[in-house]
């Protein structure tokens, strides 16, 4: 039976709190306290999360503060879980509070590929300020956040304790203030960019946890890139080489930064990577308040409606299509195309019915007209070398210019044919993108290696060997050279 529980200190790890547990109890050896503690005697605490308990060590825990408070303010719970899918947020939060112990499955925690092992660290002036106001020190979370190395409160250098986080690790509780020196000396940080990260970061994973958002972070951060440099005037097309550029340059000086490949930034927008350190990293980038990261919401309306609506805007007013494409600094073609809602827009007018006695449509007109789009969306489809290229198809095109199904199979021949004079096989296409990878591997200035063309393109060594032969089709022969020799 549990007589004395130590109350929680702010920001305190649970494992911390049971380890104060277990130094003020007098407990003869670690396994005695383990049968009072853990539904299993053999098991070994958690030091980021939670254990299977004893209902009394559960009703000693919870006696103050709820099951679901321990879990979002005293386990790194925030770190690893703020970012993940709505659903996959809920089942691993649920696995914590049921204490199921499938939690590690559910949460985003990157592999330590490193042969550094972690451990518990510690900041020696926070450790004073501890001890001067509760009498003893704890194991803080915000210090366990993986990427940060300087305390977010006092920008001096974080300390590494003996306490080993890993499950390999031999069970032991042990309390900060036993492990922790006094009056340890520190260093102070003068890093900037350092600086600012940390505490970003703090505040991200402080911040209470918005569980009934669906917006995902690749999403946000993409919204967030409307209307700047990385982004086309209309929307749909980016410039991840410049964003990386620009990236790389401002967190030059942040020491040990693992999050600088062009690849790492593409895979964070599409949702392949959460990581609670990149993202914060990308945000801050984009100025995003704390605030707006941690209350994600996307805007109502996509920079491509909004530019297209301005052009209908100031075509209403009377200005020419010339003038229209000055002011937005687009071209006039395209300018042109949307103004007459002949182009992919979301805001196309309904096709009224046909009357009785109305003429039908002249399909060859439309098609026409229809084919200096068709050869547009080609083209973009394809890339310009920046952006990534996708296949060309009936379906692409008809899904990129707002057409209903089969429309350019039925009734426009000329399309169609434009179309098909540009479709190739998927090895030809894998070429395609092999090489846009790595020109924008040597763009970053960085070594062109297979494993960064394959962390790119997620394409494997077979494909890769399949589109060799179609190389020379799509790129220079000093960089057809380069890619054949990657093998």
């Amino acid at each position: 039976m549990i007589a004395y529980f130590p109350d929680v200190y702010p920001d305190e790890l649970l494992y911390s709190r049971l380890a104060r547990y277990y130094t003020a109890s007098g407990y003869m050896a670690y396994t005695f306290a383990a049968e009072d503690l853990f539904m299993s005697k053999t098991a070994r605490p958690d030091i980021e999360f939670v254990n299977t308990y004893t209902p009394d060590t559960m009703e000693a825990i919870t006696r103050y503060v709820s099951m679901n408070q321990i879990v979002e303010k005293h386990t790194m719970f925030p770190y690893y879980g703020r970012f993940l899918p709505k659903e996959r947020r809920h089942k691993a939060f649920e696995a914590l509070n049921d204490m199921t112990g499938n939690h590690r499955n559910l949460l985003a925690i990157p592999k330590n590929k490193s042969d550094k092992t972690r451990c518990l660290r510690y900041c020696p002036l926070c450790s004073d300020y501890d001890r001067e106001l509760y009498g003893e020190t704890y194991w803080h979370r915000i210090h366990q956040m993986i990427g940060i190395y300087i305390c977010p409160i006092h920008k001096c250098y974080l300390m590494e304790s003996q306490v080993i986080i890993s499950s390999k690790a031999t069970p032991s509780l042990k309390s900060a203030e036993e492990i922790i020196p006094q009056s340890e000396e520190h260093i102070l940080s003068d890093n900037q960019i350092e600086c600012r990260v940390v505490k970003y970061m703090m505040e991200v994973f402080q911040a209470d946890i918005d569980m009934e958002s669906s917006v995902m972070a690749g999403e946000f951060l993409y919204s967030k890139m409307a209307n700047t440099k990385y982004r086309s005037v209309r929307g749909q097309q980016r410039n991840i080489t410049l964003f990386h550029k620009d990236f790389t340059e401002f967190y030059k000086n942040l020491s040990q930064n693992w999050f600088t490949e062009l690849w790492q930034i593409q895979k964070v927008l599409t949702n392949d990577r959460i990581n609670f350190y990149e993202i914060c990293l990308m945000a801050m980038f984009l100025n995003i308040s704390v605030d707006e990261l941690v209350h994600m919401k996307l805007p109502k309306k996509s920079q491509q409606q909004l530019f297209d609506e301005e052009i209908y805007r100031l075509h209403e007013q009377g200005l020419k299509y010339p003038e229209i494409a000055k002011i937005l600094n687009a071209s006039y073609i395209t300018v042109k195309t949307i103004g007459e809602r002949r182009y992919g827009t979301y805001h196309k007018l309904p096709e009224e019915p046909l009357k009785s006695g109305a003429k039908p449509k002249d399909w060859k007109q439309i098609d026409e007209e229809t084919l200096p789009l068709v050869k547009e969306a080609i083209r973009q489809l394809q890339g310009d070398g920046n952006i990534r290229p996708k296949k060309v198809s009936v379906f692409a095109v008809e899904k990129m210019l707002n057409l209903s199904s089969k429309k350019i199979s039925l009734h426009l021949p000329k399309c169609y044919v434009e179309i098909q004079r540009n479709q190739e096989s998927q090895e030809q296409y894998w070429a395609r993108e092999v090489v846009w990878a790595a020109r924008q591997i040597i763009n970053s200035e960085d070594s062109l290696t297979w494993r960064k063309v394959r962390d790119l393109t997620n394409m494997r060594h077979i494909d890769f060997e399949a589109c060799l032969p179609y190389i020379p089709d799509y790129a220079d022969t000093k960089l057809g050279e380069l890619l054949f020799h990657l093998l």
